[in-house]
């Protein structure tokens, strides 16, 4: 939305615009990075005519607002097919099916109870195709301990980390 053009900008009229391309402004993101006191001396505005103008550019950009109402109406009629499942059956049991779609999930616990694990296993579930029980989606994993590693991911195709091999089917 930020490299919206400004000339796209009903609100403004075509002498703003001219004036804003005439200072390499052509964007909203050209207008919106630069300080006020910088465009009340490029576009010689007063202040309260920056405001202005900062709100208009400001609106044009800014997503649509929505209501939690309307949050929550999508997401029943998208129905849980879309969830992600845990592979863990009283968990999917208490989140309805599993984990929502398009969210930010934390995990909290104590160390050792297996968050890490348990974020690696959903990262997986999330990118394998439908076909074999996941979601054919995408993942951004944050990791802010440092937690991560290759290993603790690659398991031979075919195990899910809950079998008895467990051990030996990890890449070494």
């Amino acid at each position: 939305m930020a490299s919206r053009k400004l000339t796209r900008i009903q609100d403004l009229s075509k002498e703003t615009t001219f004036k804003l391309k005439e200072h390499g402004l052509v964007t909203c993101k050209d207008f919106l990075t630069h300080s006020p006191l910088e465009l009340m001396g490029l576009l010689s505005l007063s202040y309260p005519q920056l405001q202005a103008l900062t709100a208009i550019v400001s609106r044009a950009i800014a997503p649509k607002s929505q209501t939690a109402l309307s949050l929550q109406k999508a997401r029943q009629t998208a129905g849980s097919a879309g969830f992600l499942p845990t592979s863990l059956h009283k968990l999917d049991t208490a989140l309805h099916g599993g984990l929502p779609p398009a969210t930010i999930t934390e995990v909290v616990g104590p160390p050792g109870c297996g968050k890490t694990q348990l974020c690696l296993l959903l990262s997986v579930m999330a990118t394998l195709p439908s076909s074999v029980g996941g979601v054919g989606s995408q993942v951004v994993y944050v990791d802010t301990e440092a937690a991560f590693t290759a290993e603790r991911s690659a398991l031979r195709p075919g195990c899910h980390g809950n079998c008895p091999c467990y051990k030996t089917c990890k890449l070494n």
